[in-house]
């Protein structure tokens, strides 16, 4: 064997020596270990959301208000991953799309999927652009689609509950996207930025919404996470996207009162930073990056 090794020229120990680190890197970042990894990413008053498949599919929900989400990828991607499967934007809002841009500008995007509302300001004006030059596949979503396929994962829309292609609304939270990511018998709810009139609505409309795992809506505002809603999620654990010191006094107490009344517990990007929520299909592990 030592022989070998000794018939192995410079140039081949160099190309032996990037598998080898690339195969750990590989193995560092998560990718293909048969895990689902979902991070709920510190980008400040904002959402990001990463989600990672079992084969190493990669998912950007919403990229928060600035370049910050960047930063936050480069530290759950490889630095030599320059891909990304599929971007979501829940709805048009800065605080959800701004980040969005850069990613666009650093990432090769494969898909993108959002809602088709109307939108008229400048960042969306640029947004519209990017997406031209991007090249990327174009869906918009609505109720009853399913995203995903293959590692015993997907994503169920289930809001908007029609078509919003061209739609103006007055206030673009109620016409975001909720998703339920389901990887085998678990679950997570994810809301963007719904108020309580679409949280009743889902709770109404009998729409499946009870889940492992609750990312908290808007930020922890108090138009959002109704008792109702809360005990229809009724979730293990949940997760606030929230920016230090903000200046909406977001989460509310009113929210971490509902929160502390159930028992659930939480793990927020102001305080947490990146949270990591893994799962197996079954069991689950959280933590704190």
């Amino acid at each position: 064997m030592a022989e070998e090794y000794k018939n192995i020229s410079k140039k081949e120990w160099v190309i032996l020596g990037s598998l080898i680190l690339v195969a750990f890197l590989s193995f560092s970042f998560g990718g293909n270990d048969g895990l689902l990894h979902v991070y709920f990413l510190d980008v400040g008053q904002g959402d990001a959301i990463f989600v990672e498949t079992p084969s190493g599919k990669q998912v950007l929900i919403d990229g928060g208000p600035d370049e910050t989400v960047l930063q936050r990828l480069g530290e759950v991607m490889p630095f030599y991953d320059r891909t990304i499967d599929l971007v979501i934007n829940t709805h048009p809002d800065a605080d959800h799309l701004a980040g969005l841009l850069s990613v666009l500008e650093r990432y090769k995007v494969l898909a993108i999927s959002e809602t088709g509302m109307a939108c008229e300001t400048s960042l969306c004006a640029e947004w519209k652009n990017l997406k031209t030059n991007e090249g990327a596949d174009l869906i918009n979503l609505v109720l009853g689609q399913e995203i995903g396929e293959g590692d015993n994962f997907r994503f169920l829309v289930l809001h908007p509950f029609e078509d919003e292609t061209g739609r103006t609304f007055p206030k673009r939270n109620n016409g975001g996207i909720v998703l339920k990511l389901i990887f085998g018998a678990q679950s997570v709810l994810l809301t963007g930025d719904i108020e309580k009139q679409v949280e009743n609505k889902l709770v109404s409309a009998g729409v499946n919404i009870d889940s492992d795992f609750l990312k908290i809506a808007h930020h922890g505002s108090k138009t959002s996470t109704t008792e109702e809603f809360i005990k229809k999620v009724s979730p293990l654990a949940a997760f606030i996207e929230v920016g230090r010191n903000n200046k909406y006094g977001h989460p509310t107490e009113e929210v971490m009162k509902r929160l502390a009344d159930f028992k659930i517990p939480y793990y927020r990007t102001d305080i947490d930073g990146t949270v990591e929520l893994v799962l197996d299909g079954e069991n689950y592990s959280i933590k704190k990056r």
